[in-house]
């Protein structure tokens, strides 16, 4: 039995529980630590152990399963920004001191509000006097402590009008501002994360390569160029380059450190050797004419069938389906406190209400703002009744949040995020339809074969690498659309909740095809690829 290597080196705090690559991962462990004719062991950075260990936790793998190599111990930086990012202020508890000069304070301003009106409503000369004797006091009393607010008032603002007129003080102040509110894309904080990351690499790649029993190695990603310093056969995935098909989405959500992750992407496809991608598209598209990498490099494996009947289907009773129906309600009304943004989901709370589906993170290739433009013409011009329910968090892409709010979407469209796997099985078995408007993917996406594996029909981009997968031409006509055209997105989305029966029956025909291919087979397919690359070198 071989031993193979599977290198990650993903930033702190990445939940791979919510990232595409996570999911793919789920897979293919699950079916890897149960090969007879391989072991796989996993490398990764000091501060993937734990986020390792929660990834195992839900998608069911024991973390015995895999032998984990690499740092055990964080850097201290780290761990002083995490600790940082974890604080939360505790809301002090009002004593009854506070409680007590809160109410003198409330007795003051009643008393002095009566005296106010007292002066400008009397008639009586003598009252007049008696009152302005009985303010004298706390004027005279006033008097210091306004003194000291002007005096220091004016300090302050001198001193901060001569601070701001200062290059470093803009400068720095600016860039606290902008580190909390937003620390992932400042430069400052992107600069000080790769020097981190390139130190933690070295100290990994010290630990990979004292294991001379690994015969080969495997990079599910492509955007860790000290992959290529292994000293062992390496096979590096490419999936996709988003960034260079949407650079200008991409740069106004990331600034510096999507640029930085280009430039990554770029230094290990040109340090590569051997590379595998999930489509044919991607292959020739991007490897073969955009980096010119020989065709004979690359191998296409493409997914297996992403099936989540297995996590809701109920059996046993006398209605099995009706059961099942009743567990996904459950499951779907537990998963509303992960509600996001403005929607309130008490007008979800029933289970009973009708929607569309689309399970994604909030990405410019998701091509979320044109569903939203379709959905809204269907919902106030067509008159259709269906809420669209997203998985996207709404703080990652404001533009998104925005657009709800503008057009008076807050009833409608609902933002449930980190959804567990149940949940998000949950969501598609109740929705009448899922829909994937996403512009550019790396393989034919997940929804596809996850909607149809529970018997929801699908509505896709009309994209390449969906054409691969969907060869039938009447097919192709009926369920994708032009992902750029929100109306011929509208009216296939129309034309599929009208006629949801009729397309279900042709794409299941199709998803009996499609679920022939496990993820059993593309675990042996990966390692049929690292026996030859590893068979090579010797």
């Amino acid at each position: 039995m071989k031993t193979y290597g599977i290198y990650l080196a993903y930033p702190p705090e990445l939940d791979l529980r919510a990232e595409g690559l996570g999911r793919y991962l789920a897979e293919f462990l699950k079916e890897a630590k149960d090969c007879s004719d391989a072991k796989f062991v996993i490398a990764c950075p000091s501060w993937m152990r734990k986020s390792l260990r929660h990834f195992f936790e839900a998608v069911g793998i024991s973390p015995a399963a895999f032998e984990i190599i690499g740092p055990e111990d964080e850097p201290t930086l780290l761990k002083a920004y995490q600790f940082y990012r974890g604080y939360k202020p505790r809301t002090r508890c009002r004593s009854r001191i506070f409680q007590l000069l809160r109410f003198v304070k409330g007795q003051f301003k009643r008393c002095l509000a009566r005296i106010e009106v007292l002066l400008v409503t009397t008639r009586s000369d003598l009252l007049l006097v008696s009152l302005a004797l009985l303010a004298l006091p706390f004027a005279l009393m006033a008097l210091p402590a306004l003194a000291l607010a002007s005096s220091s008032s004016a300090v302050w603002t001198g001193l901060s009008g001569r601070l701001r007129r200062t290059h470093l003080f803009r400068r720095y102040s600016e860039g606290i501002l902008n580190t909390s509110m937003k620390p992932e894309a400042n430069s400052t904080i992107a600069r000080l994360y790769s020097f981190m990351e390139d130190a933690e690499a070295k100290r990994l790649l010290e630990h990979i390569n004292c294991r001379k029993d690994i015969s080969a190695w495997y990079s599910p990603t492509c955007f860790w160029p000290h992959f290529n310093q292994i000293e062992a056969p390496r096979l590096s995935c490419v999936p996709d380059i988003l960034l260079a098909d949407s650079p200008v989405g991409f740069s106004c959500v990331g600034g510096d450190r999507f640029l930085q992750t280009y430039g990554s992407i770029e230094a290990t496809i040109e340090g590569g050797d051997h590379f595998v991608t999930y489509s044919e598209h991607i292959k020739y598209r991007t490897l073969v004419e955009r980096y010119r990498v020989s065709p004979e490099s690359i191998e296409v494996v493409s997914h297996g069938a992403n099936r989540l009947d297995g996590l809701i289907t109920v059996s046993g009773f006398p209605d099995n389906e009706a059961s099942t129906r009743a567990f996904c309600v459950s499951l779907f009304q537990g998963a509303l406190c992960k509600a996001m943004g403005e929607q309130p989901a008490s007008h979800f709370d029933s289970g009973d209400v009708k929607f569309i589906f689309y399970a994604s993170q909030f990405r410019p290739n998701k091509n979320v703002i044109t569903l939203l433009r379709a959905y809204e013409y269907l919902l106030k011009r067509r008159y259709f009744g269906h809420k669209l329910v997203l998985t996207g968090n709404p703080n990652s892409a404001p533009e998104i949040a925005q657009f709800i709010h503008d057009h008076n979407l807050q009833n409608d469209v609902l933002c449930l995020h980190r959804l567990s796997a149940q949940e998000l099985a949950a969501c598609y078995r109740l929705a009448d339809l899922a829909a994937n408007p996403s512009l550019s993917e790396g393989g034919c996406p997940f929804t596809l074969t996850e909607a149809l594996s529970v018997g929801t029909p699908v509505v896709m981009a009309q994209i390449a690498v969906t054409r691969e997968v969907v060869t039938d031409a009447e097919l192709q006509g009926l369920m994708l659309f032009d992902p750029y055209d929100w109306e011929d997105m509208a009216a296939r989305m129309e034309w599929a909740l009208q006629n949801r029966d009729e397309l279900l029956g042709r794409q299941l025909k199709l998803y009996d095809r499609l679920a022939e291919r496990s993820w059993r087979t593309v675990v042996h397919e990966y390692i049929a690829i690292l026996n030859r690359i590893s068979s090579r070198s010797t």
